[in-house]
């Protein structure tokens, strides 16, 4: 079996096999049982009909058409790997709440979604939606809904700033006073606010508050001052750690716009950094 990740787009011509993993087999040259698991894990995506929606497509036995269109992505790296669980903290009738640890993603990729969040929600809740996403090297508390209706308002309440959002992080070198970072980020305004838990010469711990919602908002900005967060594998220089990211989603605040219950949680001390 290669080593090197496999990918292939191709039409089902006339001649190629109907059922799924045989016309896998035919080219990928990979066993089916090993077929099987890319197909589990989400790696295949099948449009059935000429301005179909590609999708992905789990069942081996799927019967394909002569205007299929298949597309196949395989990381054997992935296959295999241990998928760290996810926690439910809380749980409600549309929406809950739950710890994601290192090494998930939120979401899938084209090579699969065995290694998100979201999958292993979807398999508990028959049916899942993102409403936010952590870094897949960060770790801490994410809602999700478990409905269309609360995908809608939740995901409205976080366009419109609605909820407040903490994270626990430890940067490098010494942050002496509590502060603002207001540097624009792509070209579009951003505000992070912190205060500080603890120090010592080499580090600083923080509590750190986002306003806006912009891509790796707290790692860019801290970076852009001089204090990039401890292991950080994309911004900073000199911050590398053995333990990895030390950025933790900590708390949420919010309305709850369902049963307009006002919601304040907090991870407990147990996941802490």
């Amino acid at each position: 079996m290669t080593d090197k990740p496999l990918t292939f787009k191709k039409a089902v011509s006339l001649e190629d096999p109907k059922i799924l993993i045989d016309f896998l087999e035919k080219y990928s040259k990979l066993s089916k049982s090993t077929l099987k698991k890319i197909l589990n894990n989400g790696g295949v995506w099948v449009r059935q009909f000429k301005n179909a929606k590609l999708s992905r497509v789990r069942r081996a036995t799927y019967e394909l058409n002569s205007d299929s269109f298949i597309e196949f992505y395989f990381d054997p790296h992935l296959v295999n790997k241990e998928v760290p669980k996810a926690v439910e903290l809380i749980n409600f009738k549309d929406w809950g709440l739950w710890y994601k640890p290192v090494g998930l993603l939120s979401q899938g990729t084209e090579f699969g979604d065995h290694f998100s969040i979201l999958r292993q929600i979807e398999k508990i809740k028959n049916k899942a939606w993102l409403v936010h996403r952590l870094d897949r090297e960060a770790h801490g508390v994410m809602l999700f809904a478990y409905n269309k209706n609360a995908a809608a308002v939740f995901s409205k309440l976080w366009q419109n700033h609605e909820v407040r959002k903490f994270y626990k992080v430890e940067v490098l070198g010494v942050v002496k006073v509590r502060g603002e970072i207001s540097e624009p980020l792509d070209g579009k305004e951003a505000k992070t606010t912190y205060t500080i838990l603890e120090s010592n010469e080499l580090t600083t711990k923080l509590l750190v508050e986002i306003h806006t919602g912009r891509l790796h908002q707290i790692r860019r900005h801290f970076a852009f001052m001089g204090n990039p967060v401890l292991g950080d594998p994309k911004y900073g220089i000199g911050n590398k750690n053995v333990n990895g990211l030390q950025l933790m989603a900590y708390q949420l605040i919010f309305k709850d716009p369902i049963s307009k219950k006002e919601i304040n949680f907090t991870l407990p001390e147990s996941y802490s950094l």
